[in-house]
């Protein structure tokens, strides 16, 4: 249990660094005039840089163990962060963002794979918890924007946060250097993937939401009248909410039927986004965008666990390898789709989520009839 609070230290400042730097970015392109198209094709690469690193991740664990990837992912972004300040373009801010996705991933992706081979029996409470880790460091960084606004200091904030992610890495030093999975041969995937399809499928859907909303979402709010300030405090009290919460819907994942929670999940938010749509009020803002964050959480460690409890030990590797490769497709397509729909009118952004949640309720309910939604592990 330790070594679960280790990594999750270390996702947790990876994911302030990485996710304050995001949001800044969103809220001060959007502030700079830059229209919506460019906002989502900007941060989209964070996306495609996860997908590369899924594709290389065993070639990478291959001749590196992950302590010297963590420390050189750390030096990387500082040396890419600094471009920001010669230079505020598009091409900047993909060149950046593309670089985070590549060097996050390619570490957390060897973690998750060790906790779900390891812990297998109580995985969704183990992986709650780790991404709870990261929606902590998410909302954190939120407090930040808060409390500062987006300004050229942010930047500076930015370089102190990314620094940051050497203390939990150098805490955690014996336990990261321990960690071996077991590298599969390449031929092995297909049967894998074909194995889970629909829920790729879902998951794809999925990173099409959670992308599109983290990166247009404050746009959103900034043509509703809300500041920069609004916008952080707004993620900030929603996504505490949603985190205080959500390790408990790992426990209900590890004991009952997955597909009626998923299914509550989906009901939840369609009606949430429903409300949303005719309510502009602060607080009712926050409440239904908690939600909204709690419902796509829980249906991303859903569809990560039913993935665990359907693959032999030596195969996780691959299914969390495709889960993170079809998130990531998505979430470098969602900002795009989202982006160019939302130019036109920006009054479609919540029908698309409502329309994506209908999709994966479809799916799981009359498609994928085979998917385990029994208990973790079995």
């Amino acid at each position: 249990m330790k070594n679960i609070y280790k990594f999750s230290f270390i996702i947790f400042s990876f994911a302030l660094a990485s996710s304050f730097l995001i949001s800044t970015f969103a809220i001060d392109l959007k502030l700079k005039n830059f229209n919506e198209i460019l906002i989502g094709f900007s941060l989209s690469f964070f996306g495609l840089g996860v997908v590369i690193a899924s594709l290389i991740h065993n070639l990478i664990r291959e001749r590196f163990n992950l302590y010297f990837t963590l420390v050189s992912s750390i030096i990387i972004q500082l040396l890419f962060i600094l471009l920001i300040f010669f230079q505020f373009k598009i091409i900047t801010i993909v060149i950046i963002t593309f670089i985070l996705g590549i060097t996050n991933h390619i570490n957390f992706l060897t973690i998750e794979t060790y906790i779900s081979t390891n812990f297998k029996k109580k995985s969704g409470f183990y992986i709650s918890l780790f991404w709870s880790s990261a929606g902590l460091g998410a909302i954190l960084g939120s407090l930040i924007i808060a409390i500062n606004g987006v300004n050229l200091i942010s930047y500076y904030i930015a370089l102190i946060l990314i620094t940051f992610q050497f203390i939990p890495v150098l805490i955690a030093k014996l336990n990261v250097m321990n960690i071996k999975i077991e590298i599969v041969k390449f031929s092995l995937s297909f049967e894998v993937i074909k194995n889970i399809r629909f829920i790729l499928l879902c998951v794809f859907l999925l990173g099409i939401s959670d992308a599109g909303w983290s990166s247009l979402f404050p746009a959103f709010l900034i043509e509703k009248g809300f500041v920069d300030k609004d916008i952080g405090q707004i993620n900030f009290f929603a996504g505490s909410i949603a985190l205080i919460i959500y390790p408990l819907v790992g426990k209900l994942i590890d004991k009952f039927n997955k597909i009626k929670i998923l299914n509550l999940f989906i009901s939840l938010s369609i009606i949430g986004l429903g409300i949303l749509y005719f309510f502009e009020n602060y607080y009712v803002i926050i409440f239904l965008t908690s939600l909204f964050y709690l419902s796509i959480g829980s249906i991303f460690l859903i569809n990560f666990n039913i993935i665990n409890s359907n693959l032999k030990n030596n195969l996780i590797v691959f299914g969390v390898a495709s889960y993170s490769i079809s998130e990531n497709i998505g979430s470098f397509l969602g900002p795009n789709i989202i982006g160019g729909l939302i130019s036109y009118e920006i009054n479609y952004f919540l029908f698309i989520f409502i329309f994506v949640f209908l999709l994966i309720f479809l799916i799981f309910n009359f498609f994928a009839k085979k998917v385990n939604g029994g208990l973790s592990g079995t």
